[in-house]
């Protein structure tokens, strides 16, 4: 090699580099914020990684069901004329502003699920929608974006819905459902799920997505107990205030919550603290295979949020 090659491939070499090192994997939420104290959590040790990452987007979903309509409150919020994806949207930029993350685009979310009450896939635009579909239309060739969805699947289904060549640079990930591992046979029969049947049925039946699904009985082991929550929590920091008022105003009275989101963040995070087997879609839906985590190590995941929450504060 001459002296000019060598010169030549060396600048190459730093020239290229750092943009492969810089690159980060990008990342969308969407959470129902304001519906239980667990996508708090959830969200929050995600942002507290934010530099590893390149969060595209945190979005609202509501949370439709019919104890709205039959009950007085849901959780602290009067029923009467209630916006589920309006208190979702007010939580998530509660905790982004104790960040300082308000830079961060927020759409809200659509307000009601897809299609009708029997069924249908008519989509549900909204400033979700036009965002998302935005920032996958804009990724790189190759590149895909990874997209967090802890709620009604309404708006992810939704942007696919409305610009399905998206579907192909998404890979997904959500907390949902029920999957009897051994037997092999799936139970949609949970509140995520309920929320927006016609969007799930929609995703199942797209060969197109990538999904990775995190079932209810696989986190449910993954508790936290109140007065150890409290203790472990300073409120002179505007982010650890934050999770302790939303367990004050939300759930006064449990003593012990599970924190199912936060099992399907970790998992995401930290791949290694979740078992996962690549299975068949439900026999309702379009045949094709989608990963489930099947286990986790709720100890570790556990000991990572407190810790990264730790290592949070001390940068504060």
């Amino acid at each position: 090699m001459t002296i000019t090659r060598f010169l030549f491939s060396l600048l190459t070499f730093f020239y290229f580099t750092p943009n492969v090192i810089a690159q980060k994997q990008k990342i969308w939420v969407d959470t129902d914020m304001a519906n239980e104290m667990d996508d708090i959590f959830a969200l929050t040790r995600l942002l507290v990684d934010a530099d590893k990452y390149e969060i595209m987007g945190v979005s609202s979903v509501h949370f439709m069901n019919v104890d709205l309509m039959t009950s007085d409150k849901w959780n602290q919020y009067p029923t009467k004329g209630i916006n589920t994806v309006k208190l979702s949207q007010e939580e998530n930029e509660k905790l982004l502003q104790a960040f300082g993350m308000m830079n961060l685009p927020h759409p809200m979310g659509a307000e009601r699920p897809m299609g009708q009450a029997w069924g249908g896939d008519t989509p549900r635009p909204s400033e979700m929608t036009t965002k998302f579909i935005e920032v996958v239309q804009n990724l790189p060739e190759g590149e895909k974006l990874d997209v967090l969805f802890i709620g009604a699947a309404t708006n992810i289904a939704s942007a696919i819905a409305l610009e399905p060549n998206i579907a192909k640079k998404l890979r997904l990930f959500c907390m949902g459902m029920r999957f009897d591992a051994k037997e092999k046979i799936w139970d949609k029969n949970e509140f995520n799920i309920r929320g927006d049947l016609n969007a799930v049925n929609y995703l199942f039946n797209n060969p197109d997505i990538e999904w990775s699904i995190m079932p209810a009985q696989t986190c449910e082991v993954l508790t936290f107990e109140r007065e150890d929550t409290y203790a472990r929590l300073d409120s002179k920091y505007p982010v650890e205030k934050l999770l302790k008022q939303r367990w004050v105003e939300s759930n006064p009275d449990d003593k012990t919550r599970i924190i199912w989101d936060l099992a399907l963040v970790e998992a995401y995070l930290s791949p290694d603290l979740a078992k996962v087997k690549t299975v068949k879609t439900p026999p309702e839906n379009h045949q094709h295979k989608v990963n489930v985590y099947v286990k986790i190590d709720k100890e570790k995941m556990f000991k990572k949020f407190w810790e990264k929450l730790r290592a949070y504060r001390g940068r504060k």
